[in-house]
């Protein structure tokens, strides 16, 4: 955002919203650690020593503040991000669109993107533990190049893809045209219709997208870090996927 206080006041709300729902106190009961990081907890160092060092303070005591909250109340962190960076993506597809804002297409990209990343808290150890590699490894086997490629590397590339075709096609596109049809109003058939005509492309566009990203996210991102880091990934995706099937106008799909 071109105001920076604009982007502190918003996590500065945020945090202090998270840390009062104390209902949702759930804890992160599952561990999977990236493959080239042995501390979870270096790269909030490091980010935090930059800030520093560039004597930009308050950033690192918001940051640290954020940190802080993400480790006490995983969950409803990871949501609350995901839900406010779909809201801003989506906004600034309807601002390039007409100027004119929707709260209902704001409010289905937001309650689908917290649902998301909820389903993403419990779903990611559950890949990291059965994808290591293994997979990719007895494929390249079979044709002598399993010497080509590190295992660390194979094991995030392998992780990406579990993500994106089995996750991703069964799971993240139908709860997505579902939540976004019935908030916006749209009948069943006109909700299928919709679907059928934007699942193709918009498949292809989030191969292209989001497996460079999540093996950058199974690579080096700290666990602790991995759903806020497609989050703020999320922020330019929820653009592209507004901009090419936020709108409950049939006109503007075809």
């Amino acid at each position: 955002m071109k105001h920076p206080i604009v982007t502190i006041m918003l996590v500065c709300i945020t945090t202090t919203f998270i840390q009062s729902v104390t209902s949702f106190g759930i804890g992160d009961i599952h561990t999977h650690t990236a493959p080239f990081i042995s501390q979870p907890s270096l790269l909030q160092d490091s980010v935090s020593n930059y800030l520093v060092a560039t004597g930009t303070n308050p950033a690192a005591n918001i940051f640290d503040k954020y940190m802080s909250t993400l480790s006490d109340f995983p969950l409803p962190t990871k949501m609350i991000t995901g839900a406010c960076l779909a809201t801003i993506g989506d906004a600034i597809a309807q601002g390039r669109e007409d100027g004119e804002y929707n709260p209902s297409r704001g409010s289905s990209f937001a309650l689908f993107d917290a649902t998301y990343r909820a389903a993403q808290h419990y779903v990611f150890p559950i890949i990291v533990e059965l994808c290591k590699g293994q997979f990719l490894l007895s494929t390249l086997a079979t044709i002598g190049a399993s010497q080509l490629f590190d295992i660390s590397a194979l094991t995030a590339m392998e992780r990406s893809l579990a993500s994106q075709l089995i996750v991703v096609p069964f799971f993240y596109y139908p709860v997505f045209f579902t939540f976004t049809a019935y908030i916006q109003g749209l009948d069943f058939d006109d909700g299928l219709k919709r679907a059928k005509d934007n699942f193709v492309p918009l498949m292809k566009r989030n191969l292209l997208f989001w497996i460079p990203v999540q093996y950058i996210q199974f690579c080096y991102i700290p666990t602790d870090l991995q759903i806020p880091f497609l989050s703020v990934a999320g922020l330019a995706w929820t653009f592209i996927l507004s901009v090419l099937a936020g709108s409950a106008s049939l006109e503007i799909l075809n």
